[in-house]
């Protein structure tokens, strides 16, 4: 018995002597890291931002390099996307409180930015309008991630897919139409409208110009029966307060602001606390008195305009006639 504890001693001894020679490693580093937006698609010219690096439960902070940016046709580009270039941007974010044009320039300013980056802390992948400067296509991009245990490469982690703007505009909500209390702004009954018709022309004043179609093709008169809105959601005249609304015997029409991006420049944001359908969405509407309906109807659209130029939108009901 007396043997055995000196045994029992000897191999406790043994295992304290080499857990106290074993050096405790610091941290941890995964090599299975990658992003969520993997293609991550933008649009040229325009601001798009990835979601942050996915760690795999490694040690926080972690430093990210981008190491290597090529093309489809695995030609190195790292110089062209990281090449500054000067842009239009927003100072800080526009809402509807900018209201007027000398509102909406304080807030516009040049700025340099390069077409493609990576957030140093987190891995964002950050697009800027400066892509405006770089070819459309694929691009592969390659990183290196470092932490208190080490860092590691990552080749080939991510492909994003450069755009060109395609369509002049772009349409998110669909389209409808329906009658409504006018007390109220209550849905009352859908009624039929086409899909509506777009036509783009490059010109030098930018114009969102709306035609509104009976059942039988004739354009109603905004000038002489007025054009209204369904109660508590938006119109054009809201997103478009920079410029007077200019009704005329066939349309409506609403200058707009050369501004970096897209028009309109800021989300409806509702009213009175009431957040009607859509981002951008748009609910004119045309008096009782000059329907054949008896009631107020309007149309839905929810569009934002991506160049400058004019846009004429034809909007036709297809059960109702104009009185």
């Amino acid at each position: 018995m007396f043997t055995n504890k000196i045994r029992l001693i000897t191999l406790m001894s043994a295992a304290l002597l080499i857990n106290g020679c074993t050096t405790v490693e610091t941290g941890f580093l995964s090599k299975n890291l990658y992003y969520i937006d993997n293609p991550l698609y933008t649009t040229q010219g325009t601001v798009t931002v990835s979601s942050s690096l996915y760690v795999d439960g490694s040690t926080t902070p972690m430093t990210i390099e981008l190491t290597k940016v090529v093309n489809e046709g695995g030609e190195d580009v790292m110089d062209l996307v990281s090449k500054p270039d000067s842009i239009m941007g927003f100072s800080g974010s526009i809402t509807y409180a900018d209201s007027t044009l000398a509102l909406l320039n304080a807030k516009l300013m040049k700025t340099v930015a390069v077409p493609l980056s990576v957030n140093k802390i987190g891995g964002r992948i950050q697009l800027t309008p400066a892509t405006k400067s770089i070819a459309t296509g694929e691009y592969t991009i390659s990183l290196k991630a470092s932490n208190v245990r080490g860092s590691v490469d990552l080749p080939n982690i991510c492909k994003i897919i450069v755009q060109g703007s395609g369509d002049t505009y772009i349409d998110y909500g669909g389209f409808y139409a329906g009658a409504y209390d006018p007390s109220s702004g209550t849905y009352l009954y859908g009624i039929g409208l086409g899909a509506p018709k777009i036509t783009y022309t490059q010109t030098d004043v930018n114009k969102i110009i709306y035609k509104f179609l009976d059942k039988d093709g004739n354009r109603y008169n905004p000038k002489a029966g007025g054009l209204t809105v369904r109660k508590n959601r938006w119109t054009m005249k809201q997103f478009d307060p920079y410029y007077p609304e200019v009704l005329t015997d066939s349309t409506a029409e609403y200058q707009f602001p050369s501004v970096p991006n897209s028009f309109p420049i800021f989300s409806n944001p509702g009213i009175n606390g009431i957040i009607p359908r859509g981002t951008y969405g748009v609910f004119p509407a045309i008096p009782a008195a000059r329907n054949s309906s008896g009631d107020p109807v309007f149309a839905f659209m929810d569009q934002s305009f991506l160049n400058k130029g004019t846009y004429v939108i034809t909007v036709q009901f297809t059960d109702i006639s104009w009185k």
